[in-house]
């Protein structure tokens, strides 16, 4: 008895100085690295590096290579990153880990005069499959 005691008391040890909102090694070690879409007249590229002890991950989107790189903070959302949309800088992003692959599906988003989200047109998503090129 004295022995389950002790270890309940080192498990709630370990959940309590856990730290809240950090993203999973699994999911750290599923989507980091360099992914390439390929087509027959291009390869698009991107890269996901996750930052120690944050909550949050950094997607950069290098594109072709023709024009400069781009860097977006996006956020775990069940098992899926996420990047929400920003006005004149990107479309909403979902990424999804399948059978070793990433899912990156695009939804376009349309906004008012003001500014404010309308809604995203999910008639129009686009989904790439990207293969794992390095960690």
């Amino acid at each position: 008895m004295k022995q389950l005691v002790l270890v309940l008391m080192v498990l709630a040890a370990k959940v309590a100085v856990a730290q809240p909102g950090q993203i999973p090694t699994n999911i750290k070690s599923a989507f980091e690295g360099v992914w390439q879409y390929k087509d027959k007249f291009q390869i698009n590229t991107v890269k996901i590096q996750f930052e120690t002890e944050k909550d949050y991950a950094l997607f950069t989107d290098i594109g072709t290579g023709v024009a400069p790189s781009k860097t977006f903070k996006v956020q775990l959302k069940d098992n899926l990153l996420v990047l929400p949309a920003i006005r004149n800088q990107n479309d909403y992003l979902e990424m999804e880990i399948v059978d070793g692959k990433l899912y990156l599906c695009t939804i376009p988003a349309q906004w008012d005069s003001n500014g404010k989200l309308i809604r995203a047109d999910t008639a129009r998503q686009e989904c790439r499959i990207f293969r794992h090129v390095k960690k």
